[in-house]
This record gives structure tokens, sequence and C-alpha cells, in this order.
């Protein structure tokens, strides 16, 4: 195992009258912490609006993003072959086939040919390739199982594909798979997952898609204080109503109420660089070092910058949810990392909740270096006017200049 670096990014962003993440009954989610309740964003909204920016500083345009569907193999893969001239029978059971080798490891003679089957006795065959499940997958990933698929529809030839030949076509199925080095030639694709798998990972559970760990950890984010909510009561009028009365009615046509919170949000992300760079350049982690790292910085530059102006998007026309964050600190180690949230599990209070919340973070960062030592190198950006872990400087030269100093100096 080659020696880690973990960069821990930690931010502070104030939020007032908005819903920024709502439970299933339309509240503001929760979480119980400390002495108080807080108000929550879980990391799933976090991630998906950070995968999904295409404004400045844009993900999306650094690198090709993933594919998420349960259609993939069906609509990237099944159909393009039968318009390329394969029958719907062949294609599906070629894709099927190939498809649960990818995903669930299912490499025996009986189970490849048991998959082909399936296919090949189905009414609409092609149907047969939709998963029950969300998978995703980098654009070359697909390709190169699209090239597989062809290669071996080409190799299978004339054969025919009826019921009656069903054992016969699922063994030759079988024959024309059962040497493909899928793992080995996925792996030497190069940032095949896609930029957003490569950051925040995919569930899998064969060893052929064994690339799919999540490099980038999000936390759930918190407020530094006790919840702050109110409901708001609004109505909606009906402008044509005193036409119809002759204004002897309420033109109130909607009552209803939606709950607002304001807060001080605690978030907390931390980069696996070494994995990073592996999912990346499809290298294994442990030679991360002698890969090339520039896709890595400029990902982890646009991240940075991105991390602290892309808001949650709920209620936007009623709320106008649009936060940058006031404090960003960066922490560059090699020790397993550690979230400063239990500096606020004795809930901030204050007429400044920033600045209590920097103190109380500043505080608590000085007592566990106490303990422990101090193991990270740090970088600060921050508005509030009081001391933190670290002398302020800006965010591009965090982004610009300190980030990719920390993973020179590593490597």
């Amino acid at each position: 195992m080659s020696d880690p670096l973990f960069l821990q990014f930690h931010t502070l962003t104030s939020y007032p009258g908005t819903l920024l993440n709502r439970d299933d009954a339309g509240f503001a989610k929760t979480l119980p912490f400390g002495n108080a309740k807080r108000t929550r964003v879980s990391s799933q909204c976090l991630k998906y609006h950070w995968r999904h920016h295409e404004g400045e500083h844009s993900l999306r345009d650094v690198t090709e993003m993933s594919v998420r569907s349960r259609h993939t193999f069906r609509q990237k893969i099944a159909a393009p072959l039968v318009e390329d001239g394969f029958s719907e029978e062949s294609a599906a059971a070629v894709t099927y086939a190939l498809s649960q080798m990818v995903l669930n490891g299912e490499t025996t003679k009986k189970e490849i040919r048991d998959n082909a089957k399936d296919a090949l006795g189905d009414n609409d065959p092609l149907s047969v390739t939709d998963l029950d499940r969300i998978v995703v997958f980098g654009e070359a990933e697909v390709e190169y199982i699209k090239s597989v698929a062809e290669e071996a529809l080409e190799a299978l030839g004339d054969e025919e594909f009826d019921p009656e030949s069903e054992a016969q076509t699922s063994t030759a199925i079988y024959n024309v798979l059962r040497d493909r080095d899928l793992q080995s030639n996925l792996r030497a694709l190069g940032n095949a997952m896609g930029l957003d798998a490569a950051m925040f990972g995919r569930m899998v559970t064969s060893d052929i898609l064994a690339q799919g760990d999540a490099a980038v950890h999000v936390a759930h984010a918190i407020t530094t204080h006790k919840q702050k909510s109110e409901n708001d009561y609004f109505t909606a009028v009906d402008e044509l109503q005193d036409d119809d009365t002759g204004g002897t009615e309420s033109g109130a046509a909607l009552i209803q109420s939606k709950e607002l919170t304001s807060g001080l949000f605690y978030g907390y992300v931390v980069v696996d660089v070494p994995l990073l760079v592996s999912n990346l350049e499809g290298c294994p982690r442990e030679n991360w070092k002698d890969a090339d790292h520039e896709l890595t910085k400029e990902v982890l530059r646009r991240f940075t910058k991105m991390l602290g102006v892309v808001s949650p998007g709920a209620k936007l026309s009623s709320t106008a949810p649009y936060s940058r964050s006031e404090f960003l600190m960066v922490e560059s180690g090699q020790v397993q990392p550690r979230t400063l949230a239990n500096a606020f599990k004795e809930a901030v209070e204050g007429d400044d909740l920033l600045e209590e919340s920097v103190r109380a973070l500043t505080d608590y960062t000085d007592r566990i270096d106490g303990m422990y030592g101090k193991n990270e190198e740090r970088a600060v950006a921050t508005i509030a006017q009081v001391d933190a872990p670290a002398d302020p400087t800006g965010i591009d030269e965090i982004a610009d200049n300190w980030i990719p100093n920390q993973i020179a100096v590593s490597s």
C-alpha cells in the first residue's frame, strides 16, 4: 500500500428563509445531534447538485460524466446492435449475458448459457436487457462492452435463433464470451467509469467492475446551532374571481403553509487522492504517484471553487436559496480523516453565528491537535473577523496553488 493522501474540506454556509432538503412529508430534514435538533441537508442532495452544476467551475466541463439508468444495456448496446443489422434475439441474448457477467460476475458456462436463454425464449427479447436497478457506467465502458457484444455476434455468424436451438445457441454464446478478459480491459481504459462515478462511486457486486469505490466522501450538512424554523402561511389569489361573483367572495383560491428554515450549515467532505487518481487514470491505487495528475488537479481545482457557491436547488422561485460559503478550510494529511462537527455538539448561540461557529471550530481543532498532535497542513479562506485554525487566504489561492502543491509534495 502506497502512502495515503487525504484532503478534507470544511465549510460554513448560511441560508436564510429556505427549505433546502425535504423529507417524505415535505418538512425540512433534521438530525438530533449533541444537545439540540439540527436542520440537515443530505449528502445525496449535495452530490446531486454538484454533479449537475453547469455554471462556472462545472465538473461536467472537465471530462465525460457517467450514464445512470436501468436501460443502459438496452438503449446503449442492444438497440444500436439491432440497428446495425443483428437480430433482436441475438443482440439481446449476448447483451444480457454480458450484463450479468459485468454486474454480477456470472461467468460460468451454466450462468452464461442460462442468461442467454432468458433472452432467446422471450417474446420481447430486448426488454430482458432492462435491469431492475439503476447502474452507473462511463461512456468508455459502454462503448467497450458494445464492442465486445458486436465481436461476439460477428463470431456467431448466421446462427439460427429459434426455440429449438436455444441450448445450442446459448452454448455458442458462451464459447465466444468465455475468454473475454473484461476486467483487465475495462481497468485499462482510464477514466472509464465517468467523472462523477470516479468521484462519488457506484454500487457493484462483481470483481470485473472493481473500480467502483467512492474517492470523495460527503457528510450530511447540519446546522451548527439548534433548528430555526417557521411555518409560512400563504395564499394564491384567483384574479378572475371578482368577474364571476361581483366581489362578494374571497379571492383566495388556495391556502397552504410550508416550513421555512434558516441556518448556518457545517459541511464536511473528504477526498482520497490516491483513489481518485486511480479511478480517473485506470491505474492501481498503489501506483498513483507514477500516474498523470493533471486531470486530478483540474477536478480538485474546480471542486474547491464550486463547493462554496453551488446551493441545493429546492424552492428556487419562492426562496432564492443562493448563498456562498463564508468559511472554507482545506486540510492535507496522511492520517485517517476526522470530522470537526463535534465542535458543535454544544449548539452555537450568539448574535453572530458565523463568528461564534468559527471560534468553536478553532477551539476544537486546537484541542484535538493537543491530544493527537497536528497531523494536517491547513489553508483557510473566510470573511469571519476572528482567529481561525490558519491565516486566511483566498479561494483561488487554495484551489490554484495550495492543493496542487500538496499533491506534488506527496507524490
